[in-house]
């Protein structure tokens, strides 16, 4: 969304600065081929963010700082991405006009869909298609303090955030990187977070529908904590498998009841997608972020649903270099974001236009 001029490609890093984690990934590019270079990941204090708010910007910008040194990036140019409140994202038709008129024209429509004054936000879009004289849009309108905020604790932090992008745009990026022409039919990218779940409907390599949910990974720990009368601390690491003296079938039950209200979250925006989108069926979903690794997620959701359900694989056609080969690989569906990101390079916006 917001680009500034970048010194080197190789500066560049993608800084995935989530509600449990900060993750920072680098990607070089020759030819064909793409490798990551350089991972770190440093977790985040309980509360330190919360549905897309910084709420304690030094703990954060201190987590940066960390995991770019852990990472080894030397760069200073850094591709962030925000997601959940103060961020809207819609489909919305104007009349066809002059390339140059449209972002005039999109302002002035953006005004009817927008619940903040049009002096607080930045607006950007992207075109879907054409019909009947009509151009269908992908309207993004963001609070400028929720972007300040977010380049502020980078800033603090001591590096440079040269590109501002969206969460589920990031997931896109790095989906089509991975399965180019893959999405002749619509395919729901589903990114599980920490306290946000960030879906993209993908046709023909374009977002045909993109919304954020605030419903994520810290629902099932504050169910587990209450369930069995622990500490928040213990019951995600019981969630994600450690031995901290829980057994696992006292797991099931509060997993099985999030996993269920999950399901009815994603199920309403379904059924919002089908309300906007004419006659467009949803072919597979594919499950991203921390959360999509819990043990039968995925097969749970597609008997639900009825859909095929499969996790993301962010490096398929990416290559790892072998010092992070491990980790990256055990992380894989946690890091669609910040391969996204790390994929991102100056003016490619402007050019795929």
């Amino acid at each position: 969304m917001l680009n500034k001029i970048f010194r080197r490609q190789s500066d560049t890093f993608g800084l995935d600065i989530g509600s449990s984690a900060v993750k920072v990934v680098q990607i070089r590019e020759s030819g064909d081929s793409r490798t990551v270079t350089a991972f770190g990941m440093v977790s985040l204090p309980n509360e330190t963010i919360t549905e897309g708010t910084i709420n304690d910007p030094q703990t954060v910008a201190d987590a940066i700082k960390e995991a770019v040194a852990k990472a080894g990036v030397k760069g200073g140019d850094a591709v962030i991405s925000i997601c959940g409140r103060e961020l809207i994202i819609k489909k919305i038709q104007i009349p066809e006009v002059p390339s140059k008129e449209i972002d005039d024209v999109v302002r002035l429509e953006a005004e009817h869909h927008i619940p903040f004054a049009i002096d607080e936000v930045f607006i950007d879009h992207h075109t879907v298609g054409r019909q009947n004289g009509q151009l269908d849009l992908i309207l993004v309108a963001v609070k400028k303090a929720k972007v300040t905020d977010y380049m502020s604790v980078v800033e603090q932090a001591g590096f440079s955030p040269s590109i501002v992008d969206v969460d589920g745009f990031a997931l896109g990026n790095q989906f089509e990187a991975n399965f180019p022409g893959e999405d002749h039919e619509a395919v729901a990218l589903i990114d599980i977070g920490a306290s946000i779940m960030k879906t993209n409907v993908l046709r023909n390599g374009a977002t045909i529908f993109a919304r954020d949910i605030p419903f994520g990974g810290n629902n099932y720990t504050q169910a587990i904590a209450q369930r069995l009368s622990i500490s928040f601390e213990q019951a995600e690491a019981a969630k994600i498998g450690k031995d901290v003296g829980v057994k696992w079938e006292t797991l099931v039950p509060p997993l099985e009841a999030v996993s269920r209200d999950l399901s009815l979250e994603v199920q309403r925006t379904f059924d919002y997608f089908a309300s906007t989108a004419e006659s467009e069926r949803i072919g597979k979903i594919v499950l991203a972020g921390g959360c999509a690794q819990l043990p039968g997620l995925n097969e749970y959701l597609s008997s639900n649903w009825g859909i095929p359900v499969e996790l993301a694989r962010p490096f398929e056609r990416i290559e790892v270099a072998s010092a992070y080969g491990e980790d990256v690989t055990a992380l894989a569906p946690a890091l669609a974001v910040a391969v996204g990101l790390a994929l991102r390079r100056s003016g490619d916006k402007e050019s795929s236009k």
